[in-house]
């Protein structure tokens, strides 16, 4: 009889990191309320806090200055980004102690497969205690057979959390798990859930599959298959990257056109440089799309994009390609006409031809040439 292959994966997500990096440098910031971001007045958001901030309601990706209202003792750090990345290469280099198989997600979260090894449960307390020891950081870890469950047992009891999901108990964990936590689950989606009754997996795996595949097309498969704990997702050692873009917030909402045109000039300058940087290691890229992004005071976001035949960056094919008149006819063509409107945030960004890409052109090629 052949034997059947479980994998075994470990989801290790350090505990309100960048926050945790600056207390364990500073022991005073310990039991106070902490964030990392943007400073007040600025118009910033929050990288992350601490627990002692979020009993406040305070956590990531909250405007400061909201954070500031609930609550007005906290301390708000500016993120020290070599600081943390330092500390990240040191956690990476326990993984990698462990397995050769290690995704790596940020700089504070990772996903290993272990499923040569005898025990997964183990590994996983070898790896939160040389964590603490030679960083003083605390993790928590969450394992399961596949990465979605990983993940979700991971926050299951954080902080320092440790908790598993064998794979006879995956059926019983599932059912009252809240959709929300489905990947690929937003605002949007849950809303839809919602309307339609779905508030567990349980009331996901009642919905008819005629209803799912209306509401949600070709995600509605994935939906179906995570309520009922599967997730085929492998660990990927090395992710490519899709796209790169650079954005600026601002401190006063602009409602001027020629305004933003400036603002514009100075982002596609500094999106040059990063390409520049980026591309080094992968001088084979190609770029396929630009696009520009725009942030309105209320909030509302719209997106523009334009196709471009595929090129190599070199800095004097981007200007002609992917002009700064190209991104500004962007900008133009998003911009509310006859309107009156206000911006809080611009971007502009440009997106890769992936391997994926490449390999399906040359297949279609080679079936012209049969």
């Amino acid at each position: 009889m052949t034997k059947t292959y479980i994998r075994k994966i470990i989801h290790v997500d350090m505990d309100c990191f960048y926050a945790q990096v600056e207390m364990l440098e500073r022991p005073e910031l310990k039991n106070v309320p902490l964030a990392i971001g943007g400073l007040p007045g600025t118009r910033s958001v929050l990288c992350t806090s601490n627990y002692a901030a979020r009993k406040f309601g305070v956590k990531s990706a909250m405007p400061t200055d909201y954070a500031i209202r609930l609550c007005p003792q906290l301390i708000v750090l500016q993120p020290n980004f070599q600081k943390y990345e330092k500390a990240s290469e040191k956690i990476q280099s326990i993984f990698l102690k462990y397995s050769s198989k290690v995704e790596t997600v940020s700089l504070d979260e990772a996903y290993l497969d272990v499923s040569e090894a005898p025990s997964a449960i183990e590994i996983g307390k070898l790896i939160k205690d040389e964590i603490f020891n030679k960083t003083g950081l605390v993790a928590s870890v969450g394992i399961a057979p596949n990465k979605y469950l990983a993940k979700i047992a991971s926050d299951w009891k954080k902080p320092n959390g440790f908790f598993v999901i064998k794979p006879h108990e995956i059926e019983s964990f599932v059912l009252n798990l809240p959709v929300k936590l489905i990947p690929g689950v937003g605002k949007k989606s849950q809303q839809i859930l919602e309307n339609l009754g779905v508030k567990t997996c349980l009331d996901l795996r009642r919905l008819s599959p005629e209803i799912l595949a209306l509401s949600f097309g070709k995600f509605s498969h994935e939906l179906y298959q995570y309520c009922h704990g599967i997730d085929t997702r492998e660990v990927i050692a090395h992710w490519e990257r899709k796209s790169l873009s650079v954005e600026s917030t601002f401190i006063k909402d602009i409602c001027s056109e020629e305004e933003l045109k400036l603002v514009l000039e100075d982002l596609y300058l500094e999106m040059n440089e990063r390409l520049a940087s980026h591309l080094k290691d992968e001088p084979f890229k190609k770029i396929k799309k630009v696009f520009i992004k725009i942030k309105y005071s209320n909030f509302k976001q719209s997106t523009c994009e334009e196709t471009l035949l595929p090129f190599l960056y070199q800095e004097e094919s981007f200007s002609r390609h992917a002009s700064l008149d190209k991104f500004t006819h962007l900008l133009c063509n998003t911009l509310p006409r006859n309107e009156t409107y206000c911006v809080r945030l611009i971007g502009l960004g440009v997106r890769f031809l992936t391997s994926d890409e490449v390999f399906s052109e040359q297949l279609s090629f080679l079936e012209l040439c049969a």
